[in-house]
């Protein structure tokens, strides 16, 4: 071996070999002893948290530490740094402060108010520096600043607490599971709580699951009852308003989750020693009831059929009850009377040999029964017969069916209906011969009236006065006359349903000028004021010839019973068709009158000594035949200050007009 000069080194020694050797296995012996203590050595030396590696941060139990026993850390106001894991994230805690969150390290656990502009989730690494505070039992750590270091989620696991031990200042802050029975629950002015007790325990010891009335719905505390065995995950807390601060120890679940059911509600429980409870009392009552039950059955069955036979007897309807095949088995009183015959004659015999042979009798005898009441009729023993209406049915009693059949007499019903059918016959045939009388009336008299009026014209365009005086007055007479029994044939053919209507686009200020034109001589023998206003435009689909008569007894009526003052016509084309409004200044309708105004032949002033002409007839006739043409009427009046008439016609499709017309009322 040559030195660095390059020059030969003198061998080793004896000493220098011998100590080479002894530190070469004194080194293997420690690695050895190093690799058996390790896990040992390793758990007894903590290693530092995530958050620790950035900076010198006191450990939260140096924080918390209380020496005097005050229940307030000795620690309180001033400002330190911790680190450690966050256990329940911002805005997660059950607990009303939105900015509350929970760290813990190897020692501790504390509660953090965090800046507003720091975000923490569960299992974060955070550094945070801030006051220690204390309030309401609970120490806080109110941070200035602080940052989430990168190293990882990891959520400390729950330390299992039990309720004893987890109410009292040792483990808050820490993250716990606490299992407990709910010995009470209720709200207050901050939101809703749980009171757990010890389970099995005579321990006093209590601690309460607390959550916030905004957090209400996220918890769901109400599916809990007093009485449950549940299991809490969360941090524990606290909130007593008074020193020394050694009461109202919280745990604050951080979702629903943190809450579970343990066994069965106690709402089963009860339940469950309900029944068991019961069932001894309740099977004795059943065994000591099932004989008094048989009994009260058996009693109660004989009186049924006591009281079946009785009502057998007692009802006007033949009975029989038969056998499936129809083999009549007994038979009441009135079926007996019915057929001429004894019940005891009756009882043998097949329930279909009483009836006619006829089709319209559905007999079932599988079913023993009639698929309906049907008509037919009942044999009696000389031959006769009787019309009859059969119904049967089959009932229980017990475990065997039995099959009734009801028979009722139809003779009165028969004579009813028969001598109902004469009468509409009857009826059908008068009002055939007043609707032929009232055409021929109609007919030889209209000619002779229109003969009489037309030459009326001739003479008023020929002759002079007086004479021309006296035909205006004849062919106004005549045109009267005509206007009468045409609004007699019109109410005739609208009760009998033969006025037909004709359906085509009318020009409604066509139709208003021809009405207004016809009575344009009274207007101005009255001296009275005519005020029309009708859109030139306005078209409606419906009959013309029904539109004037509507019209022309409206304004009739409005020039008849005005004696000075206006008549007024507005149209008013809407989106269903039209509407036409009539007013005058007359004498108006008393309103004792005002529910008779639409009847036939009713007026107001009647009698030799009535005030104005006609039969009565025209606004029953207008008012049938608005409703012809589907259209409403509505009248407003008062007493000496005239009328108001609104009609209201819907423009028709040739369907509609072709419906059959139905009057409101007969004429008398």
């Amino acid at each position: 071996m040559e030195n660095k000069t390059g020059t030969s080194a003198p061998p080793p020694t004896a000493f220098l070999v011998v100590s080479r050797a002894i530190a070469w296995h004194l080194s293997f012996i420690g690695a050895g002893l190093l690799w058996i203590a390790g896990p040992a050595w390793g758990a007894a030396r903590p290693t530092p948290d995530d958050s620790l590696r950035l900076g010198p941060a006191a450990s939260i139990a140096e924080v918390r530490v209380d020496a005097n026993a005050d229940h307030v850390p000795d620690r309180r106001g001033e400002t330190v740094t911790v680190a450690g894991r966050v256990t329940a994230g911002r805005g997660r805690l059950a607990v009303s402060r939105p900015r509350l969150v929970a760290v813990q390290d190897r020692t501790a656990g504390i509660h953090v108010r965090l800046p507003d502009s720091l975000v923490v989730e569960r299992g974060d690494s955070l550094r945070v520096r801030g006051v220690v505070t204390h309030a309401y039992g609970l120490t806080r750590l109110r941070g200035a600043e602080g940052r989430v270091v990168e190293a990882g989620a990891r959520t400390p696991a729950p330390l299992p607490l039990t309720v004893n031990t987890a109410a009292g200042e040792q483990h808050e802050g820490r993250l716990a599971r606490v299992r407990g029975r709910i010995a009470g629950k209720g709200t207050n002015r901050g939101g809703d709580y749980l009171r757990l007790q010890a389970q099995g325990t005579a321990s006093p010891a209590q601690i309460e699951v607390f959550v916030a009335e905004r957090h209400g719905d996220r918890f769901g505390l109400d599916r809990f009852a007093e009485g449950d065995a549940i299991e809490v995950t969360g941090v524990v807390g606290q909130y007593d308003f008074e020193a020394p601060y050694d009461e109202y120890y919280q745990i604050e679940p951080r979702g629903r989750d943190d809450l579970a059911q343990v066994g069965w509600p106690s709402t089963y429980l009860r339940a469950a020693l309900l029944i068991l409870a019961g069932g001894g009392l309740v099977g004795a009552i059943v065994v000591i009831g099932l004989r008094a039950a048989v009994q009260r059955r058996t009693q109660e069955l004989e009186e049924s059929r006591a009281r079946f036979r009785r009502l057998a007897e007692a009802t006007l309807e033949g009975i029989a009850l038969h056998e499936t095949d129809g083999t009549i088995v007994d038979a009441n009183a009135s079926l007996a009377q019915m057929m001429d015959t004894d019940r005891e004659a009756l009882i043998g015999k097949d329930i279909t040999a009483l009836l006619a042979s006829a089709p319209s009798v559905h007999w079932d005898r599988a079913e023993g029964r009639t698929d309906a009441p049907v008509e037919t009729e009942l044999v009696h023993a000389g031959g006769t017969t009787t019309p009859v209406e059969v119904e049967t049915r089959t009932v229980t009693t017990g475990d065997e069916p039995v099959h009734v059949c009801a028979v009722r007499d139809l003779s009165e019903r028969k004579e009813w209906e028969d001598e109902m059918l004469r009468a509409k016959q009857e009826a059908e045939q008068a009002a055939r011969l007043k609707s032929t009388l009232i055409h021929n009336m109609s007919h030889e008299l209209r000619t002779p009236i229109t003969t009489i009026t037309g030459y009326a014209e001739v003479i008023m365009e020929e002759a002079e006065e007086p004479h021309r005086s006296f035909a205006l007055q004849i062919r106004e007479s005549g045109r009267r006359l005509s206007d009468t029994l045409q609004s007699v044939l019109d109410m005739a053919q609208i009760e009998s349903g033969t006025l037909e209507v004709t359906v085509q686009e009318v020009s409604v200020p066509g139709v208003v000028r021809d009405v207004v034109d016809r009575h344009a001589q009274a207007i101005e023998d009255k001296a009275l004021t005519a005020e029309l206003d009708v859109p030139e435009d306005c078209v409606v689909a419906t009959d013309r010839a029904l539109l004037y008569r509507i019209l022309n007894n409206l304004v009739q009526n409005a020039v008849k019973f005005t004696e000075k003052g206006r008549c007024q016509v507005r149209v008013e084309p809407v989106a269903f068709g039209v509407r036409i409004h009539v007013r005058d200044t007359g004498v108006g309708i008393d309103p004792a009158f005002r529910p008779h105004l639409f009847e036939p032949f009713k007026q107001e002033s009647e009698g030799v000594a009535r005030e104005y002409e006609g039969i009565g007839l025209g606004l029953a006739l207008t008012k049938r035949l608005v409703d012809l043409l589907g259209g409403a009427i509505e009248v407003d009046s008062a007493k000496g200050e005239g009328s108001a008439f609104t009609v209201e016609l819907p423009s028709l499709t040739e369907a509609e007009a072709s419906a059959p017309a139905v009057a409101e009322g007969p004429m008398n």
